[in-house]
């Protein structure tokens, strides 16, 4: 029976994380917007923190409720059943072979990262994209993963690899995570994780707890396999301020609630069948320490206004928001840095930011159109971001989301500077904002037409120069909206006045990728 026990629940495990790989890999390919982001709906960190700091009820985020509530009746399942980390770090463990260790005061990192978030959120600043386990792994996949599968796909297909500029900090990140099992079995979960410590505030109170029965012999093999060190003798401390008949049961081995996930690992080990899953009122201790509360919210004060400073402003010129972006400050708040829209991008051009919109933009998406631009035809980005940082336009109105403008640079275009034919920037923009004119030589350039141009990049991406193209696009005259229509009578006409007769191209003066 208890081997029966043990293998549904990582039968459970792994049905959970091949449902986040499976959402993962259909990113790109669509999926049904109900369950594209389930997970991050029902990640109760994401929820909470992101609310405080948009200082508004994010609705999608509302079902994360039900594992709140689920956590005050049942515990911290979340942790050791349907967590996609959790199960990665079990699977690592596993093959680390690493022996539990008790608990130790480093327990309350968690309550610190978690009020740390909190208070920052409360100065408007979102952290939790940083630590939460949903957005590692994924960003973890996004990054470091994606590249090589992609790469791996290209060798037999004509599939592109995908590149990104983080992928060896993610890797590192990540791989970081898995070895600290060396330490401890569930290090991460048990030390670190700021949403385990949420879960485990509720866990603390929750109606249902693991506790011993009258049957214990207090032999301590419990103890021994607890992954989370949950289970421990009580010292002076833990006793200090109960009634007398309390402070008698020091030294007597106890589950601390706020720290069991549930794994049931005590109950297989015990000889005498003395673990029970039963109501129990009493809560479990809080013991984050005042010290630890200080430190927390110090840095939440400090580090709060600092995340927004630095050096971003030098670099907003180029820091080009997928269409769809709510305003900036809004877009910082909301993206949780899941990396689902830079592994949806079809052409590449999402790239994680590294400190070009300050320390609380790192990880979040901005559009490189070097690398490629944003087609027409996609508007897969806003479709699989789970916080609506990136808002879910139909491909019409998304075509008139101006993120940017195209800029040429007459020093190193073909035309302008050589007097050779090219206009490749022409051709590839598919929204006719860019005009062949008479130039200084004998041939035609292209001149951008800012009314009608939306910063794509296609022509930059496109662009045949070696280097950095000779047009480039910046984030001038970028449109973030919250709400609304970006499609205004105005920009339709424009368009329209815009539109050229189709024309027969010479063999070969298009130069696609």
């Amino acid at each position: 029976m208890r081997r029966a026990h043990r293998l549904v629940r990582w039968l459970i495990q792994l049905a959970f994380l091949a449902l986040f790989m499976l959402l993962f890999v259909r990113a790109r390919h669509g999926v049904s917007q109900v369950l594209g982001d389930i997970f991050y709906r029902f990640d109760p960190l994401v929820f909470i923190i992101t609310s405080i700091a948009l200082r508004t009820v994010l609705a999608a985020g509302l079902v994360s409720l039900v594992v709140l509530a689920s956590t005050l009746v049942f515990g911290r399942f979340f942790c050791g059943f349907a967590c996609p980390l959790g199960t990665v770090i079990d699977v690592s463990d596993s093959l680390l072979h690493r022996k539990p260790k008790p608990a130790d005061s480093t327990r309350r990192i968690k309550y610190a990262l978690l009020l740390f978030l909190v208070v920052a959120a409360l100065l408007g600043v979102s952290l939790a994209g940083l630590l939460d386990p949903l957005a590692i792994l994924g960003r973890s996949l996004a990054l470091g993963f994606y590249p090589v599968a992609s790469y791996l796909a290209g060798l037999a297909t004509s599939f592109r690899p995908a590149v990104f500029a983080e992928t060896f900090v993610a890797l590192v990140v990540f791989v970081t995570i898995l070895l600290l099992g060396l330490v401890a079995p569930r290090f991460w979960c048990r030390n670190l994780c700021p949403l385990g410590g949420l879960l485990g505030l509720g866990s603390k109170v929750s109606l249902f707890k693991f506790s011993f029965t009258d049957e214990c012999r207090q032999c301590g093999l419990c103890a021994e396999v607890c992954p989370t060190g949950a289970i421990g003798r009580r010292t002076e401390s833990d006793t200090r301020g109960q009634d007398a008949e309390c402070r008698t049961d020091e030294g007597r081995i106890e589950i601390d609630s706020g720290e069991c996930i549930g794994c049931l690992a005590c109950l297989y080990r015990c000889p005498h069948r003395a673990v029970s899953y039963r109501v129990r009122f009493r809560p479990a201790r809080f013991d984050i320490g005042r010290r630890e509360a200080i430190v927390a919210v110090g840095s939440g004060l400090v580090l709060a206004p600092l995340a927004g400073s630095l050096i971003h402003e030098r670099l907003q010129a180029r820091l080009i928001r997928p269409p769809g972006s709510v305003p900036e400050r809004e877009f910082l708040s909301a993206c949780v840095r899941c990396g689902r829209c830079l592994k949806a991008c079809p052409t590449n051009g999402l790239q994680p930011c590294v400190l070009e919109a300050g320390l609380a933009g790192i990880w979040t998406p901005r559009l490189v159109p070097r690398v490629g631009g944003c087609e027409s035809s996609c508007n897969l980005c806003g479709q699989v971001c789970p916080t609506g940082a990136i808002r879910r336009l139909n491909l019409e109105e998304k075509s008139y989301a101006r993120i940017g403008t195209a800029v040429v640079d007459r020093s190193r275009c073909l035309a302008w500077e050589q007097d050779r034919a090219c206009l490749v920037c022409d051709e590839a923009c598919p929204y006719n904002a860019i005009e062949a004119r008479a130039g200084p030589g004998t041939v035609l350039c292209p001149v951008v037409d800012e009314r009608i141009c939306v910063g794509c990049g296609l022509c930059e991406s496109r662009c045949p120069i070696d280097g950095p193209a000779a047009i480039q696009v910046f984030s001038l005259g970028a449109e973030r909206r919250r709400s609304g229509s970006y499609k205004t009578e105005e920009k339709v006409r424009l368009r329209q006045c815009g539109e050229e007769p189709a024309e027969d191209i010479p063999s070969g003066f298009i130069q696609e990728q």
